[in-house]
Parts: C-alpha cells; sequence; structure tokens
C-alpha cells in the first residue's frame, strides 16, 4: 500500500496508543490558541439521553495536519542529510580497506587498518549523536502535535456535547480501501475498528479544520528530500 503519510521518523513509535479516549479534556499547559472547556459544575443529575460517540481517522489527520507534516517533512530531510554524511565516511572506510587488502608492504597495511579503525570509531560516535539527536528532537515534536490534538479535541467535545471520541487508523484513499493490507488490517484490528462510520459520528473533517486553523506550522511545508535511488553497496560499520 502506497504510503499517504509521513512520520516524524522511522526511530520514534507513533506513541498515541488509544489516543485520546478517556483523554479528550487533557491540555497543554499554558496554551491558550484554542478554546476549552470550562470546569462544570461540581454536580449534575443523571443523564437519560444516549451517550454521543465520534471518531476520527487518525491517518488523515496526520495526513491533512500541516504542522504535522511540515515537522514529518522536516526530520525526516534532517535523517536524509545524516544518512549522506555517515554514508561518505562508510565509503572512505571501504576504500581504505580495500586499499589495505591490495597493499603488499606490511608498515603500509598496518597503517592503513589504524586509519580504518579510527574511522570505524568516528562513524560510530557520529551515527550515535545523530540518532540521539534526531531521536530526541522527533519526540518532543510528537509531544506537541499529540497535545495539540488533543487540545482540539476537546474543544469540539465541549461544542459537540460529545461523550467518549475514538481515533481510529484508516483508509485515505479508494486505492488504500481497496489494499490487501487495509483489509488485512480491517480483519485482525488490535482495538476497536469500526466497519461503518456515519458521517454525522465522524469529526475527523471538523478536527483537522481545527487544527489548521489554531496550529499552523512555523513556516512553509518544505520539500521532501528524495533518498539516492544509486550508489555503492557498502558494509555498515564494523563489518570488513
Amino acid at each position: 500500500m502506497k504510503r499517504t503519510m509521513l512520520l516524524l521518523g522511522a526511530l520514534v513509535a507513533l506513541g498515541l496508543g488509544l489516543y485520546l479516549t478517556g483523554q479528550v479534556y487533557a491540555q497543554s499547559p499554558g496554551a491558550t490558541s484554542v478554546p476549552t472547556p470550562g470546569a462544570g459544575a461540581a454536580s449534575k443529575p443523571a443523564r437519560t439521553d444516549p451517550t454521543r460517540v465520534a471518531v476520527f481517522n487518525v491517518a488523515k489527520v496526520m495526513k491533512d495536519f500541516q504542522k504535522w507534516q511540515y515537522f514529518a517533512i522536516t526530520m525526516n530531510n534532517k535523517r536524509i542529510t545524516e544518512a549522506g554524511n555517515l554514508g561518505k565516511l562508510r565509503n572512505e572506510i571501504v576504500e581504505l580497506t580495500q586499499k589495505a587488502e591490495k597493499e603488499p608492504r606490511k608498515d603500509v597495511q598496518d597503517e592503513l587498518a589504524r586509519a580504518i579503525v579510527g574511522k570505524q570509531r568516528t562513524f560510530e560516535d557520529q551515527e550515535k549523536l545523530a540518532r540521539k539527536s534526531l531521536d530526541e528532537e522527533s519526540a518532543a515534536h510528537l509531544k506537541a502535535l499529540y497535545m495539540e490534538i488533543q487540545r482540539a479535541v476537546a474543544s469540539i467535545v465541549e461544542a459537540n456535547g460529545y461523550d467518549v471520541v475514538f481515533a481510529y487508523p484508516d483508509a485515505t484513499t479508494a486505492e488504500e480501501m481497496a489494499s490487501a493490507m487495509m483489509v488485512d488490517m480491517k480483519m485482525r484490528p488490535q482495538a476497536a475498528m469500526p466497519f461503518f462510520v456515519s458521517k454525522s459520528a465522524d469529526v475527523t473533517e471538523t478536527l483537522i479544520g481545527t487544527l489548521n486553523k489554531y496550529f499552523a506550522p512555523p513556516g512553509a511545508i518544505p520539500a521532501a528530500l528524495q533518498v539516492p535511488a544509486t550508489g555503492p553497496v557498502v558494509p555498515t560499520a564494523g563489518q570488513r
């Protein structure tokens, strides 16, 4: 299935779990951009009206929430850039290794071996630092976006009187809906997976509009970098 969303990075789990179920009133500390629900009365009479339930397609929210896309593309571009930098260092290691294998003189072989070890250590250190930096930045963006989705859902709940809001991942195009992967996911759901959702219960578009209105990206969504289609096959650090 063709993916329709960019996540904040392959090393950051989606982390939304059951998303906003049971947490629709959670607020981001100090935030004031979106109207928030009132505290409510200390006690209320027993309800006699039916429970009101709403759902939203989290895959479509991630696809159309412009701020999510901004950070998803930004972080993916950073990962591609870091991978390119590390790839150059890997290629240097490969070249030195090949040179050492062809070198007949023992003293030169030893010198090349020391150089290879030094570059391998540099590669491992740079890879570790890049991974840590990117993961921490991705996690921070993910948390902020999650809290903004919570706040937007809370405002929709307050305005419409919903009691429960479920988030569910689903197809966003007819092509995806017919894919074998989507069918398999629907037949083996890990949590509540609606087979039918009425338009009156689905607040996906309302949520997307609320998010894009109150939580705009900090700038124009950047162009996504492309991973080079071809290149030398090189071993990972430590492999010879």
